[in-house]
């Protein structure tokens, strides 16, 4: 006679969980994800911070290569008015210098090095100022790898890639009547511009940068969220563009190219409009407006937490905090001041 399992129960099934027991494991999972997210968030955002700090480390080797090859900076952007009866502005601008030295050698030869209106592309297909190229752009800014139609509202007519870093200006590098050549890049040409009070716009050596190599701004990234700037977008005060729009690496014409890819110390570092338009304190006229415009488009600024990733001249890059004071965020920017910076940043 077969005999059974004294531990068996009687009626076959296993005992089930009670729902206080369902109710404790489901309580102790939701407690792990809680604790466990943050941290996946901040190494997804490590992990983020890194490559935007690889991309800029790229561009400033660029410009070391570029510098040895030619024995100069390219300029930060060329400015020339083609013939008349049109006389528009058109230009090339720091990135498309740097094309051969990022790994883009292919594009800058198929595009026009004699006349920069021909850059451009009226589609998103043309694969010239339209191009997306992924050095260019930080992870944690929110830039389409596509091509951004302009302008933002009303129907796009061009074309242009996006890039999140922007060139050293100065302590004042737009508008381009206000620019005061500085910087270590500038606007060059015939039809080129500055302040009354600024030297001519000039390609600078890296013997200019007297202040020392490790102590000038070479390259630095800048953020395109700012809800309150695109309110002033929609009342039509940027020049049809939303701030992602005014990212573009190839500006090839009109007389707003310095805003795209200049950055100097106008504004501190993150600088965001307070306001949106029409709210308490905001501008009340597009005249009084355009000062805080070239404020938020010549700032530094990011997504990560607390600082911006520069490049500096000797091909080193920082982290530089939000809370480096502007005097001294200005003297960074500078090339030849002849100040002593007093900085722990």
């Amino acid at each position: 006679m077969s005999k059974g399992n004294a531990s068996q129960p009687c009626n076959g099934h296993r005992p089930a969980f009670t729902l206080v027991e369902l109710l404790v494991v489901i309580a102790i999972i939701g407690i792990l994800v809680g604790l466990l997210l943050p941290a996946v968030q901040a190494a997804r955002e490590a992990a983020r911070r890194m490559s935007c700090s690889n991309n800029i480390k790229q561009l400033g080797l660029a410009s070391h290569n570029f510098e040895s090859t030619f024995k100069k900076l390219p300029p930060g952007f060329t400015q020339d008015r083609i013939p008349a009866p049109s006389g528009a502005f058109q230009g090339h601008s720091v990135f498309y210098y740097l094309l051969p030295y990022i790994e883009q050698g292919n594009l800058y030869n198929r595009m026009d090095a004699s006349v920069p209106l021909n850059n451009r592309a009226t589609t998103a297909t043309a694969a010239l100022s339209d191009a997306g190229i992924p050095s260019l752009l930080c992870p944690s800014d929110q830039l389409p790898p596509s091509a951004i139609p302009f302008p933002s509202t009303g129907t796009a007519t061009q074309f242009y890639g996006g890039t999140s870093y922007k060139a050293n200006g100065g302590s004042r590098p737009i508008f381009a009547t206000s620019s005061t050549n500085d910087g270590v890049f500038m606007c060059t040409g015939t039809a080129s511009r500055r302040a009354a009070s600024a030297p001519p716009g000039v390609e600078v050596r890296f013997r200019d940068i007297t202040d020392g190599m490790s102590n000038t701004f070479l390259f630095g990234e800048r953020s395109h969220v700012d809800r309150n700037f695109d309110t002033f977008t929609t009342a039509n005060w940027n020049s049809g563009s939303t701030l992602a729009g005014w990212s573009r690496w190839y500006p090839a014409a009109g007389d707003n190219g310095l805003g795209n890819i200049m950055f100097g110390a106008f504004a501190p570092i993150n600088y965001r409009i307070p306001w949106p338009h029409g709210g308490p304190g905001a501008p009340s006229s597009q005249s009084a407006w355009f000062t805080f415009q070239d404020m938020r488009l010549s700032t530094l600024g990011s997504m990560h937490v607390g600082g911006v990733n520069v490049s500096m001249c000797d091909g080193s890059v920082r982290f530089v905090t939000d809370s480096m004071p502007q005097a001294v965020f200005s003297q960074y920017c500078r090339r030849a001041d002849g100040e002593v910076i007093n900085d722990s940043q």
